[in-house]
């Protein structure tokens, strides 16, 4: 096997300055938007930035995670999304995505429900053949509504008893409210050149560093006409890397801090990721890791990706305090992929070689 050069080495060691140096950021639980173990497939969550950042013209993604299905009532979250390049708007040294954004999320006795959709964009320049640095924003509009048929309110208790019958003595003025919201990214990639062949696997070491803000606008998401309750702004610093160590092993190494006053996240992650197969439109890998959100769960994950398809399977272990109610079954979390890639003569031809 051929071992690591000394850049391959130099670029791993600074993946891993950028993994440690956001463990140095403080967290509490979980941050109060809709979150993901596996935040690196789902990646127009994290940052709009990462529209378009992909090797290929296309890709599908989608995710479902199940939370602590061992207390009464389980949060249950799916998400779906598609980008793509567009080669028409593409140069050797500029390149324009856009994509698609769907979440939905269910909490709670009150099934509480959050529902987006967004649009977003990029655009990537190429600073040379190893560097392109990318600025992406997003608009969604969103859904926020819940039951009431399952709630149970202090005035329908009456003495010792419940009466379901009884006023609730609340005034909800609506049980859906409709707002959107404007958020925006940049993200710096660095890839090592493989002469623009994206089937060329011998050049796999490539790395991702960006930051994104959500909901700049900090939209009112209150049920009360009377009221206002703003949504606060939520901030992503996140570094993916891969790192080619040998001909058919790399090392992946995941950080990710995420703040939404007053919560907050860290979740770190190293992976080993096995190629067992190379040969063109057979391509094989597998991969197992582990992630570790801090103060809260570990995570381990497994991925499989065969040619332009790619399936990730995790579970939280939880380590908090909440143990007591989940018994450490935090709950599992999938992910799919689909990866559309034109022949490479043509993708070489109108578009910049971003894999």
């Amino acid at each position: 096997m051929k071992i690591l050069t000394l850049k391959t080495l130099y670029f791993f060691r600074k993946g891993l300055g950028v993994f440690f140096l956001l463990s140095l950021f403080s967290l509490s639980m979980n941050a109060q938007d809709i979150h993901w173990s596996q935040f690196g497939s789902s990646p127009l969550n994290i940052n709009p930035a990462l529209t378009g950042m992909f090797g290929g013209n296309m890709r599908f993604v989608g995710n479902y995670r199940s939370q602590w299905n061992t207390v009464p009532v389980s949060y249950l979250t799916f998400s779906g999304a598609f980008d793509m390049k567009f080669d028409k708007f593409c140069s050797n040294h500029d390149q324009w995505s856009g994509g698609l954004i769907f979440n939905h999320d269910v909490a709670g006795d009150s099934k509480l429900q959050l529902t987006q959709l967004g649009l977003s964009g990029a655009y990537t320049h190429r600073v040379n053949r190893k560097n392109f640095l990318t600025l992406g924003v997003q608009l969604s509009g969103y859904q926020r509504r819940f039951k009431l048929d399952d709630l149970r309110f202090d005035n329908q208790f009456g003495g010792r008893a419940y009466d379901p019958n009884r006023a609730t003595g609340e005034n909800f003025t609506n049980t859906s409210i409709l707002y959107g919201d404007f958020s925006a990214g940049l993200n710096w990639h660095y890839q090592k050149p493989n002469s623009f062949s994206r089937w060329n696997t011998q050049n796999r070491t490539k790395l991702d560093v960006g930051i994104s803000a959500f909901h700049l606008n900090q939209p009112n998401k209150s049920f009360y006409e009377d009221d206002r309750e703003d949504l606060p702004m939520r901030f992503t610093v996140h570094a993916m890397g891969t790192f080619r160590v040998a001909d058919p092993f790399d090392v992946v190494l995941v950080g990710l801090y995420q703040s939404q006053r007053p919560h907050a996240e860290t979740v770190l992650g190293i992976a080993g990721k096995l190629h067992l197969d190379q040969r063109l439109a057979r391509q094989l890998n597998v991969l197992f890791g582990l992630n570790f959100r801090l103060q809260d769960a570990i995570i381990p994950n497994i991925a499989v990706q065969y040619n332009a398809w790619k399936i990730g399977l995790s579970y939280d272990i939880n380590t908090s305090g909440f143990t007591v109610a989940t018994d450490r079954f935090g709950g599992p979390e999938f992910s799919v992929s689909y990866t559309f890639v034109k022949p490479e003569l043509e993708m070489f031809k109108n578009c910049n070689p971003i894999y």
